[in-house]
């Protein structure tokens, strides 16, 4: 057994990238966020997406995360040097075979009713999770039982060995087994529109796809805001106008040609941050044309990557390079997407797809995503492949993966890793235990990346882990599985003095409980 410790050195192997690459947050003025804390009380927050649900459960969505975070703790949380730090656990020892982890709750832990956090309470969480097979289940798969030694120490045993697991548990937020109103659907109706957590922030009030507000628990930190208000607004122009009115405090959606604006503003700051995000169009590898590999690499080929990085992304952001977003570590040797028209048109004629047409699903909301999908279009023309742009809600387009047969021929949309282990994102979208699922987004199924994605989900050896990752992604990328179009930065506007913005490696949204007003 490993000696007890409060975190797993082991799994700072595949992040030793991380730290490096993604902290590279910086000001307007160019420095770090400096100024006299403001004094305030509330902050308010353009959201954009649309939030139907507060269920913890579905946390995998980074809209529902943004959401639960405040009002929830995990046993475990990775910091903003991507190494793995304990939350609600104090200490834990990952089995050699990792098998199990042993855990011990930090003393004192309380839920917002007074009573206390207990391994009991950690059981429900995971069991439950467990028999609702949604949202964050897919990440803890590899869960068997929680064995509990007294109400604060206990031991989760797995059912397969897993490197994952540990970082995993970051999505996997504890619920107040007492306080939850079960019903007859283990609390989902219940818990989307209350809450049993432990976090900072208390819900104080829930409008579905309108507006959360979150008032400071007592004994949180007094620098953080009393109050915290989330407004859901999907339209970038309509937060760029929030923002400019006052309406909003912070915002990490407005489009990139309306930041200097906000870059001139003497009360605000503009803080640039690496995102654990990048832009993909995801291919129907397993039916109708883009089955085809050749049809699928012509159509990679077709795309003006720069273009994308400097005319839509304007700067805030590059061109991708392979399947992990850059603020990741065990990327493979993967040279940067590229344009090349007249090899795109000689596989189109070699596939005999000239004339095809092709439907692509995507996000309209977005402005990004909007740009791209009609880039897309005029790029495809000039090869002789007609696209079709079909709008659909997130919701929708999660549905249609449960079937081949329905999953679009297309899709593009955003993507972001659970946690900052490469395997978090590997695994659950390349291998094929998941197609069906709504994670294998192009039911991509290859029996050798399965195998290497195995053998470094198995492994406690940090080595082996990124070895195996490596190669995993050199395979995918030969398989042309993505097009990988862009890696991503946040653009966080807030108002001067508001300290505490920083780069959340497992949380791709807000985390406010870091926000200091003071």
């Amino acid at each position: 057994m490993n000696t007890p410790r409060v975190k797993d050195v082991r799994r700072l192997g595949p992040l030793a990238l991380l730290a490096a690459a993604a902290l590279t947050a910086c000001t307007a003025g160019g420095g770090g966020a400096t100024d006299s804390p403001a004094v305030r009380d509330t902050l308010v927050f353009g959201v954009d997406g649309t939030l139907p649900n507060l269920d913890p459960a579905l946390a995998v969505n980074s809209t529902v995360d943004q959401a639960v975070v405040p009002m929830y703790e995990a046993l475990v949380d990775y910091s903003p040097a991507g190494e793995i730090v304990g939350v609600l656990a104090a200490e834990w020892t990952v089995a050699d075979d990792a098998r199990s982890i042993a855990f011990k709750l930090r003393p004192g832990a309380k839920f917002h009713d007074g009573s206390p956090v207990t391994s009991a309470d950690v059981a429900y969480t995971l069991d439950r999770v467990r028999k609702l097979g949604v949202g964050v289940a897919d990440s803890v798969a590899a869960y068997d039982t929680v064995e509990i030694t007294d109400d604060t120490a206990f031991t989760i045993r797995l059912k397969t060995p897993s490197s994952l697991f540990l970082g995993a548990l970051s999505k996997i937020y504890v619920l107040n087994a007492d306080a939850v109103q079960e019903g007859d659907d283990l609390g989902q109706s219940w818990l989307a529109t209350h809450a049993a957590g432990s976090g900072p922030y208390e819900l104080a009030s829930y409008a579905p796809n309108q507006q959360i507000e979150y008032r400071r628990v007592e004994g949180a930190d007094p620098k953080i805001a009393k109050k915290v208000i989330y407004r859901l607004i999907p339209e970038s122009a309509t937060q760029r106008d929030e923002l400019a009115s006052g309406n909003i405090d912070v915002s990490d959606a407005i489009d990139p040609i309306d930041v200097p604006k906000f870059e001139a503003d003497a009360n605000r700051q503009v803080v640039r941050l690496k995102k654990p995000q990048g832009l993909y169009v995801f291919f129907n590898t397993r039916q109708g044309p883009t089955a085809d590999k050749d049809l699928r690499e012509a159509i990679r080929l077709s795309y003006d990557y720069q273009g994308h990085a400097d005319t839509i992304l304007r700067g805030f952001g590059g061109v991708a390079s392979g399947p992990l977003p850059d603020t990741m570590g065990c990327r493979a040797d993967i040279a940067p997407a590229r344009q090349d028209l007249a090899a795109a048109k000689a596989l189109v004629d070699k596939s005999g797809h000239k004339g095809v047409k092709l439907t692509m699903a995507y996000q309209s909301m977005f402005t990004e995503h909007a740009e791209a999908a009609t880039a897309l279009q005029s790029s495809l023309k000039e090869i002789g492949v007609t696209l079709e742009l079909k709008p659909v809600t997130y919701p929708n387009f999660i549905a249609s993966l449960k079937k081949v047969e329905t999953t679009p021929q297309l899709s593009l949309l955003w993507d972001n890793p659970p946690t900052p282990d490469p395997g978090s994102l590997l695994y659950r979208t390349y291998s094929s235990k998941f197609v069906g699922s709504g994670t294998n987004y192009g039911q991509y199924r290859n029996p050798k990346v399965d195998a290497l994605l195995d053998k470094a989900v198995e492994s406690g050896d940090a080595d082996v882990q990124c070895a195996a990752y490596k190669e995993a992604q050199t395979l995918i990328d030969a398989d042309a599985a993505t097009m990988n179009i862009a890696d991503h930065e946040t653009v966080v506007v807030a108002p001067k003095g508001v300290t505490g913005i920083e780069f959340h490696p497992a949380h791709v949204g807000y985390v406010p409980q870091t926000y200091k007003v003071g």
